[in-house]
């Protein structure tokens, strides 16, 4: 099932989500910071960026239990100047958590904040995924999603 955000009753799930997402990026990306020492920051920043420009979560349950969530934002901010301004939104995040995987519930949270953008009036959507992501890339391309712009890093030691 997949349902909008309860600030109630979704607060620690929405955590340990986070953690998660960001401890799967960690696996492709280990100069990421850890999970537990960002995702307190992170959901703060995320929460103000849906106040500031509107947005929307919605979460992802199974047999009762949070496993997932996706975030969208239907404007971009003054400090992402060079961005696509609008009528855009921005899926910054997107996680179903290991074991619940490969059921589903990724497209369905994507369909879901897809019909949220069109309902704000986007007409586009994006999203970024790591270059090493290769499973949410093939998920992104069936949705319809296309490379864009490409980020490129090289490690300094």
């Amino acid at each position: 099932m997949i349902r909008p955000y309860d600030p109630d009753r979704d607060a620690e799930a929405l955590r340990r989500c986070t953690v998660a997402l960001q401890e799967d990026l960690r696996a492709l990306e280990p100069d990421l910071p850890a999970g537990e020492a960002m995702a307190d920051a992170y959901r703060a920043t995320l929460f103000d960026r849906i106040a500031r420009f509107g947005g929307e979560i919605r979460m992802a349950e199974q047999g009762g239990r949070v496993v997932g969530f996706a975030a969208v934002l239907f404007a971009v901010g003054p400090e992402e100047p060079d961005r696509i301004q609008s009528p855009a939104a921005w899926v910054t995040d997107l996680v179903v958590v290991p074991g619940h995987r490969g059921r589903g519930l990724g497209k369905a949270l994507l369909g879901e904040v897809e019909a949220a953008a069109r309902r704000a009036g986007a007409r586009t959507l994006n999203i970024g995924v790591l270059s090493r992501n290769a499973d949410a890339a093939r998920l992104y391309r069936a949705a319809g999603f296309r490379d864009y712009h490409v980020e490129m890093t090289k490690r300094l030691e």
